[in-house]
């Protein structure tokens, strides 16, 4: 678990290409905790876990942003995805 103080061994920063895209997730972020376990239930195969962790997630996100929805991040992580998409595509080998 890396912090900005004390970066751990998978530290984006350290790892990333010159020009490739990050998207941080920062711990008050109430959804971050959902999807990096859903990240890490995918990364070790186990689909039917991270599936229990998303649905929960939606069951506790998604009206609290239905009701006040944040359009401008939400623009600015949809145009990071899709550069990510392009990266990927671009850097595959």
């Amino acid at each position: 678990m890396g912090t900005k103080n004390n970066p751990s061994k998978f530290d984006c920063y350290a790892n990333a290409e010159p020009d490739e895209p990050m998207f941080i997730l920062l711990a008050r972020d109430g959804m971050a905790p959902f999807l990096v376990s859903i990240w890490s239930k995918l990364r070790v195969g186990d689909s039917e876990a991270a599936t229990v962790v998303f649905e929960k997630l939606v069951r506790e996100h998604c009206m609290k942003y239905g009701i006040s929805p944040d359009v401008e991040q939400s623009a600015e992580a949809l145009d990071c995805s899709l550069d990510m998409f392009r990266w990927r595509k671009e850097h595959r080998s």
